[in-house]
């Protein structure tokens, strides 16, 4: 019976404890006004629980490298508010907050043109080991807002209403040239009448003047 115990005590103190990380992300999450907020959940399985954190945000199916990195900040249990400004062209603004067991991360200043897939990156940087896990990828659709037109749109529009007012001016100017070919043709026709009439030579009736039966032989 004490070997048993004894057995027993050293399978649950010798065998190893693994540690894992899990991060989900939702499917899909829409804009408001160029900005979204991000949940990225995490699920740490370990003896200790982590008490530093870094979190990166990648855009891209693969984006791993430094140019795909859209911003990343460390926080801690004591530190759990962060801001900073995103990497890249076009600078974006990143704040997060760290809640049980997930990341509320907010992303603003993006455009429509930054729509993609964005996935978390979650490392446990201590206590040790070092884990890292990437999220499943979340799908940011960034809505253009009304009256805010990109050079494009823009383009488009004044090549639309230079196309839509050109249309009126030619139906307008074929109307007056079918006119004008109308009049012209009226006019002909009335100058041709006029010399027709012009042309005939009036007849002397053989009428004296009187009205008696005598003109009627």
């Amino acid at each position: 019976m004490t070997l048993s115990l004894l057995t027993f005590l050293c399978l649950g103190l010798c065998l190893p404890v693994w540690n894992a990380l899990r991060v989900t992300q939702p499917y899909r999450v829409v804009s408001h006004r160029g900005e979204v907020e991000l949940f990225c959940s995490y699920h740490h399985t370990g003896r200790h629980e982590p008490e530093e954190l870094r979190i990166t945000l990648y855009r891209g199916m693969y984006g791993e490298q430094e140019e795909q990195k859209v911003c990343t900040s460390s926080f801690t249990h004591n530190n759990t508010a962060f801001q900073v400004e995103g990497e890249g062209e076009r600078k974006v603004r990143c704040r997060g907050q760290l809640r049980p067991g997930k990341v509320n991360l907010t992303i603003s200043g993006l455009r429509g043109n930054d729509t993609d897939l964005y996935r978390c990156a979650i490392e446990v940087l201590y206590p040790p080991p070092y884990l890292r896990t990437f999220g499943n990828g979340t799908l940011l659709y960034i809505t253009e807002e009304p009256g805010c037109f990109t050079p494009e749109a823009q383009r488009r529009d004044d090549v639309t209403g230079e196309t839509s007012v050109r249309l009126p001016l030619a139906g307008l100017a074929a109307v007056l040239i079918v006119i004008s070919a109308i009049a012209i043709l009226l006019v002909h026709q009335v100058l041709q009448r006029k010399r027709r009439f012009e042309a005939i030579v009036p007849m002397m009736s053989k009428n004296d003047g009187r009205f008696d039966y005598g003109n009627f032989q």
